[in-house]
C-alpha cells in the first residue's frame, strides 16, 4: 500500500509538472495576485526539464500490468502507445522552453494565445492516445484507465493549489481550468 501511495505521488507529481510547464501560472515574474509565486522565467538560474520520458512509460506500463491486468499482447502495445506519446510530449515541452524566449509578453509569461495554443496541442495528444489506448484495452480495462486518469488530474490540481497556484488558481489570478490530463 505505502508503494501504491509513493507511486501514485510520483504520478501526481509528474502529471503537475507536465502541466506546469505549458502554463502561465509557472512562468510568473514578480508575486502575482494572489501570492501564487510561479517560477521566474529562468527558474532562479536553472535550466527547466521535462520529465524523462522512459521513467514516465516505465511507470505507467508498471501501473497498467498490475492494475489492469493486462495480457503480454496488451504490454507490449501499450509500451509503444504510451513510448510514442512520451516522447511526443517531452518534444514539445523541450520546443516550448527553447522558444519561450521569443514568444512571451513584457512581463516574462508566454501570451493568452500561445497559452490557448499549447493547451490544445496537449489535449490533442492526450486525446489520441486515448483513442489508441481504447484499441487495445477491453471496455473495463479502459474505465479504469480513463478513471485513473481523471485521479491523476485532480490530484496534480490539487498539488498546484496546495502551492498557491495553479489550474484552477488563486483568487485573482494564477491559473486556469483545463479538462484532460496524463499520467
Amino acid at each position: 500500500m505505502k508503494m501504491m501511495k509513493k507511486t501514485l505521488g510520483a504520478f501526481a507529481f509528474i502529471a503537475a509538472l507536465c502541466f506546469s510547464l505549458t502554463t502561465s501560472a509557472q512562468f510568473g515574474g514578480g508575486p502575482p495576485q494572489g501570492g501564487g509565486g510561479g517560477m521566474r522565467p529562468d527558474f532562479e538560474g536553472r535550466t527547466p526539464e521535462p520529465p524523462d520520458p522512459e521513467k514516465m512509460v516505465e511507470q505507467e506500463v508498471k501501473w497498467m500490468k498490475k492494475k489492469l491486468k493486462l495480457n503480454p499482447d496488451q504490454v507490449d502495445r501499450v509500451t509503444d502507445i504510451s513510448t510514442k506519446y512520451a516522447l511526443a510530449q517531452t518534444d514539445f515541452m523541450q520546443k516550448q522552453m527553447r522558444s519561450r524566449a521569443r514568444n512571451t509578453s513584457e512581463d516574462g509569461r508566454p501570451s493568452e494565445k500561445d497559452m490557448q495554443k499549447n493547451r490544445e496541442i496537449m489535449d490533442k495528444l492526450m486525446k489520441d492516445k486515448d483513442r489508441e489506448m481504447s484499441e487495445v484495452l477491453t471496455a473495463a480495462q479502459y474505465e479504469k484507465y480513463l478513471k485513473r486518469r481523471e485521479d491523476m488530474r485532480k490530484s496534480s490540481q490539487q498539488y498546484q493549489q496546495s502551492r498557491g497556484g495553479g489550474f484552477d488558481g488563486p483568487p485573482g489570478g494564477g491559473g486556469f481550468s483545463r479538462g484532460g490530463g496524463s499520467f
